[in-house]
């Protein structure tokens, strides 16, 4: 099977309504190739690594959710320079999706995850610019919050800490891959009346805000929980385009 690269990124822009989004990130088509596509990659991030994973595997297109390109502008110095490079030998175009990836309510990060842990009653929650990025939804059955330390490390694939401030029965959990610490969402989190939120990494200072906003907090790895949007697209590209689709899995911690 081979299309146009200018097919995949129309594809991708209406599935993941890139354009909906207020992101740091140039969602959409950041390097382009010769204009063909017979096999896509699929990975969290940009690194050199993961072109070269790719490129070892003949493919055509890389997807990933963290790109090259954000909001300021970046010089084509080292390793910048590297990655960029590296796609053009390879002939191997450069897709991100960021935000859309997070807040798609099927294929998304945040989706896949309640998924995962078998959610019930899922719904949009976490608003950023106006559009909702999380996921909410309840445990079929309420549980310790102790309880649940080795469910969610083995559905989620890692636990790098876990804060527990908030009630000592957990139902209602929020989903919010990455690295979600804002203020104003674990706010949200509170007044939503969330038993247990779960994202990827701490920043400094979020062991003070889970205690004295009195939140659980779960935190799988940043990488971790963004694996499984990749994953799900990679799937989804496969059989709803009849391309080879295959997860580059490049772990950015040992």
């Amino acid at each position: 099977m081979c299309m146009k690269l200018s097919s995949i990124a129309a594809y991708l822009d209406e599935l993941l309504d890139c354009k909906a989004f207020h992101d740091s990130s140039a969602n959409g088509i950041q390097v382009e190739n010769r204009g063909a596509v017979q096999k896509i990659a699929l990975g969290v991030d940009a690194c050199l690594e993961t072109i070269q994973k790719a490129a070892a595997q003949n493919c055509n297109l890389l997807i990933v959710h963290h790109g090259l390109f954000w909001g300021s502008q970046q010089l084509a110095l080292d390793p910048h320079y590297s990655r960029i490079r590296a796609l053009i030998e390879a002939d191997m175009a450069l897709y991100a999706a960021h935000l859309p990836l997070d807040a798609h309510l099927q294929l998304g990060h945040n989706a896949q995850i309640a998924q995962a842990l078998g959610l019930l009653g899922t719904e949009p929650f976490a608003l950023w610019h106006g559009k909702a990025i999380g996921i909410q939804g309840a445990l079929a059955q309420p549980a310790p919050r102790s309880d649940l330390v080795p469910f969610l490390t083995e559905k989620i694939g890692g636990c790098q800490a876990y804060f527990t401030f908030g009630p000592e029965t957990v139902q209602a959990i929020g989903i919010v891959a990455g690295s979600a610490t804002e203020q104003d969402l674990l706010r949200e989190v509170k007044n939503q009346g969330i038993d247990l939120f779960i994202t990827g990494e701490p920043k400094h200072g979020a062991r003070y805000m889970a205690r004295e906003l009195g939140l659980n907090i779960f935190y799988g790895g940043h990488y971790q929980t963004e694996t499984f949007g990749m994953k799900a697209l990679a799937a989804h590209l496969w059989e709803a385009l009849n391309m080879e689709s295959v997860f580059i899995d490049t772990p950015c911690t040992p």
